[in-house]
C-alpha cells in the first residue's frame, strides 16, 4: 500500500466492511503467520451492550496517566479509520497504516487463495493490524474492544487478559447473539478468562449470576458495581460533572468531561479495572494521575454538545432500547422540562419502534433521513413509525439537508439512532474529509 488512500480502499472493498465472520480460526492463523504479537503486552479486554467505548477510552486513559504506554483498539469510528487504533490517545498515522497492512498482505493473501470461508474479514484484519502496531510500538498495556458480543469475536482470540469487562448487557444484534439478555450475557461471558478478574456494571441479579457461574468455573474473581465498587454524582452540567468513588479507597469531588450518570458509572468501572489492572503490574492508583486522566477524557458522539450559530446540537449514538432510555434520562437531566427537535435515522437491524417510543417522550419535532449507509432502513417507514408517536415530522431523505431543515426550526437538535448518522454529521460540523467508508 503505497497511500493511505489505497489502503483505505482496501479494506472496505478487498475486506469487506460491515460482513460479519463469526468465528477464531482465521485470526488466530493470521496472528501465528505474525508471531503472535499479542502475547508482547498485558490485555483489558472489554465487552458490553453499551458503554464499552467509553469505559475503554476512560481506562486507557488512566493507565497513560500512570505512565505506561497504552494502546486502544475500538469499532466503530467516528471521525477517521485511524481512531481504531490508537496510543496514549494518538490516532495511528497514516504512514503507519501503510506500512502495517504491507506486513499483513503476504499472509493475507496466502489464506485468501485457500477459498471464502480462510479469507480473513474487514474486523479481523483490523484487530491483527492493531496487535502488530501496538507491539512495535511496545506499548506497555493494551485496552481491547470487542467488536461483537464476545465469545467469537476476533478480539477473543487473546489467551489471558490483565482484566475481563462486561459494561452492560442488553438487547442487540439479536439474530447474532441471542433474543435474550440471558443468552446475550452467555456470548458476552465469552471473554472470561482463567484467572483474570471481572469487573463488570451490570445490576440485574439474574445477569449477574450468568457472569458469575462462568467466572467461578474459570476461577476468575468478579467485582460488580454498586455491590463492590459504586459511584455518586455530585453535580452535573454540560462537560463539567463530579462525582465520588468508593472502591479499594474513597476518592470525592473527582470531575469529568462525559455527561451524563451513565458515564459515571462507566468512569467507576474503569477506575474498578485500573486498581485491579494497577495492582498487578505492581502499581496502584496515584489520585493526582487518577483525576488528570478523568478530565482529559473525550469520547465523541457520545451526548456530545456543539454550539452552531447559537444554536446547541448534541450528537448521541444511541441505537438500541437501553442506550434509548439512556439518552432520554440525559436530556431531561441537562435539559430539564425542556423539549429538543431530533434528527433521527436508523438501521435496518435495530428496533427503532422502541427507541423512538423512548424518544418520543424529549421531542416535539422530528426530522427523519436516510443514514448514509446501504443497511438504512427507508426513511418513509420510520418516519410513519415517528407520526404514532409525535405531531410534527418532516422526511427529507439526505442527512445533509435534514440537519440543515433541524437547525433552521430549532434552537436544541439531538442528532441520534445511528452512529453512522452520527459521524457523517459530525465530520460535517468539523471539517473532517475522509470518507467514513460504510458503504
Amino acid at each position: 500500500m503505497k497511500t493511505y488512500s489505497e489502503a483505505i480502499h482496501y479494506l472496505y472493498n478487498s475486506r469487506p466492511y460491515g460482513k460479519i465472520k463469526y468465528g477464531l480460526y482465521r485470526i488466530r492463523e493470521l496472528l501465528e503467520l505474525l508471531g503472535n504479537p499479542q502475547e508482547s503486552y498485558p490485555i483489558v479486554h472489554i465487552t458490553g451492550t453499551n458503554g464499552k467505548g467509553s469505559v475503554a477510552e476512560i481506562t486507557r486513559s488512566i493507565l497513560t496517566s500512570h505512565g505506561f504506554k497504552t494502546g486502544l483498539n475500538i469499532s466503530p469510528h467516528i471521525t477517521t479509520f485511524r481512531e481504531r487504533i490508537q496510543v496514549d490517545g494518538r490516532d495511528i498515522s497514516e504512514e503507519d497504516v501503510c506500512k502495517t497492512l504491507r506486513k499483513l498482505q503476504p499472509f493475507l493473501a496466502k489464506m485468501d487463495r485457500k477459498g471464502e470461508e480462510y479469507a480473513p474479514s474487514f474486523f479481523e484484519v483490523v484487530t491483527a493490524m492493531s496487535f502488530l502496531h501496538f507491539k512495535e510500538q511496545k506499548c506497555d498495556a493494551v485496552v481491547l474492544e470487542v467488536g461483537l458480543g464476545g465469545r467469537f469475536d476476533a478480539s477473543n482470540v487473546i489467551a489471558s487478559s490483565l482484566v475481563s469487562v462486561i459494561t452492560s448487557v442488553g438487547l442487540d444484534h439479536t439474530a447474532i447473539l441471542g433474543d435474550s439478555e440471558e443468552k446475550i450475557a452467555r456470548e458476552k461471558s465469552g471473554i472470561i478468562k482463567v484467572n483474570s478478574p471481572v469487573v463488570s456494571g451490570i445490576t440485574r441479579p439474574a445477569i449477574r449470576r450468568i457472569v458469575s457461574e462462568t467466572a467461578g468455573r474459570l476461577d476468575a474473581p468478579t467485582f460488580f458495581y454498586q455491590r463492590d465498587f459504586d459511584a455518586y454524582g455530585r453535580e452535573y452540567a454540560i462537560n463539567n460533572n463530579t462525582f465520588d468513588y468508593r472502591g479499594d479507597k474513597t476518592i470525592r469531588n473527582l470531575r469529568i468531561r462525559l455527561n451524563g450518570e451513565h458515564q459515571i458509572a462507566n468512569a467507576a468501572i474503569a477506575i474498578k479495572t485500573t486498581e485491579i489492572g494497577l495492582e498487578k503490574m505492581g502499581n496502584e492508583v496515584d489520585e493526582r494521575c487518577l483525576r488528570e486522566a478523568l478530565v482529559n477524557v473525550r469520547w465523541p458522539g457520545r451526548f456530545e454538545v456543539f454550539s452552531i450559530n447559537s444554536k446547541t446540537v448534541v450528537l448521541d449514538g444511541a441505537h438500541n432500547p437501553e442506550a434509548a432510555k439512556v439518552l432520554r434520562k440525559t436530556v431531561e437531566r441537562y435539559f430539564p422540562k425542556e423539549k429538543v427537535t431530533l434528527l433521527f435515522g436508523s438501521l435496518d437491524d435495530k428496533d427503532y419502534e422502541s427507541n423512538i417510543r423512548t424518544l418520543s417522550k424529549i421531542t416535539d419535532r422530528v426530522v427523519v433521513c436516510r443514514v448514509p449507509n446501504h443497511r438504512s432502513v427507508h426513511p418513509e417507514r420510520v418516519a410513519d413509525t415517528w407520526r404514532k408517536y409525535c405531531s410534527f415530522v418532516d422526511l427529507v431523505e439526505s442527512h445533509e439537508a435534514a440537519f440543515e431543515t433541524a437547525l433552521s426550526t430549532s434552537e436544541k437538535i439531538l442528532v441520534c439512532g445511528s452512529l453512522y448518522l452520527v459521524s457523517e454529521i459530525r465530520n460535517s460540523l468539523t471539517g473532517v474529509k475522509e470518507s467514513a467508508g460504510r458503504h
